[in-house]
């Protein structure tokens, strides 16, 4: 990823935090999908890294794969974490496609 995109991506993610609204229109109205990519899918890329975290811990680690109550529990949260990441993210591009 190049610097301008490190810069977008830095840009949206922090201009989503405090005013959704505009960047989606803005990220919809430029149509610029690799943008779209990136922010839309840093939801899922934060759930895979969990997962490949928790899948290596076991087999490294411990040599088996068998999952604790703490480590079930940190997915369960994780998992959570991310639908609400999507929730919020599909709310602010139904509230820009309105409009």
């Amino acid at each position: 990823m190049g610097i301008k995109e490190s810069y977008l991506t830095i840009r949206n993610i922090y201009g989503l935090w405090f005013h959704p609204f505009l960047t989606m229109r803005r990220i919809m109205k430029e149509r610029d999908y690799s943008q779209g990519i990136l922010i839309f899918g840093l939801p899922i890329y934060l759930w895979l890294g969990w997962l490949l975290v928790l899948l290596a811990s076991r087999l490294f680690i411990f040599q088996e794969l068998r999952f604790g109550i703490l480590a079930q529990t940190s997915f369960f949260l994780i998992t959570a974490l991310v639908f609400l990441l999507l929730l919020f993210l599909g709310y602010w591009i139904y509230k820009a496609r309105r409009e």
